[in-house]
C-alpha cells in the first residue's frame, strides 16, 4: 500500500469514529437539554383511604358501619400539600 492509501484508511476511520462520538455527545446534550429545561412539578398527594376494603365492596354480605373509618394505608409524603378542588383557584 502507498502511503496516500493509509493515510486514506486512517481518515475515513477517523471520519467514522467521530460520527459515532458526535451523534453520542448529541445524545448526551439533548438529554442534559431536557433535564435542565423541563422541571418538576411540586408533588400533591391527597387520596385518601383506599376504597378496596373487603366490607366496602357492593357485593359484601355484610353493611358497613357508619362510624367506621378505616385508618390511612400511608401517611403523606413530607413535602406533599392538600390537593386542590377544581373549582378553586390557588
Amino acid at each position: 500500500m502507498e502511503p496516500s492509501q493509509e493515510t486514506e484508511a486512517a481518515r475515513r476511520r477517523w471520519a467514522g469514529w467521530l460520527i459515532v462520538l458526535l451523534v453520542a455527545a448529541a445524545i448526551v446534550v439533548w438529554g442534559l437539554l431536557n433535564f435542565v429545561l423541563v422541571r418538576d412539578a411540586p408533588r400533591t398527594w391527597h387520596f385518601g383511604t383506599l376504597p378496596s376494603a373487603p366490607s366496602e365492596s357492593v357485593y359484601s354480605t355484610h353493611a358497613l358501619p357508619e362510624s367506621a373509618s378505616p385508618p390511612p394505608q400511608i401517611s403523606p409524603l413530607p413535602e406533599a400539600q392538600p390537593a386542590q378542588p377544581s373549582g378553586e383557584t390557588p
